[in-house]
């Protein structure tokens, strides 16, 4: 790394990144259970396509966490749908198929559009 975080004991001062400025966007998509268990995160990275050497040896704690790219690095209807496909989906399949499941968004509308879900739902 390149940069370092400069901050005080004081919590009323803020700590500040000291270093080269460039920022490359990277989010998460998290999720609970009602039961407590955590879901698989989502991690969107800013680019095209993964590139292996993102993922350092040291890294394999957390290799079956979801990984996908979207241009700013940030939630969107793509990354969202994807995430619900392969990872909220298979993680939170009732043990009896009759009971339902709820999940709740947060209401951000770069990854809960109404069109979004509908085209989910179909």
């Amino acid at each position: 790394l390149d940069s370092l975080v400069v901050g005080s004991a004081d919590p009323k001062r803020k700590a500040f990144l000291k270093g080269p400025q460039t920022r490359n966007w990277t989010s998460f998509i998290e999720a609970v259970t009602a039961d407590g268990r955590a879901l698989v995160p989502g991690i969107i990275f800013k680019g095209k396509k993964l590139q292996k050497q993102w993922f350092l040896e040291e890294f394999k704690q957390v290799a079956d966490w979801y990984y996908i790219t979207s241009p700013n690095g940030w939630t969107d209807d793509h990354t969202g749908i994807e995430w619900l496909e392969r990872v909220y989906l298979p993680q939170t399949t009732p043990a009896d198929e009759s009971d339902a499941r709820l999940i709740v968004l947060d209401g951000h509308g770069s990854h809960a559009t109404h069109t979004a879900l509908m085209d989910f739902n179909h």
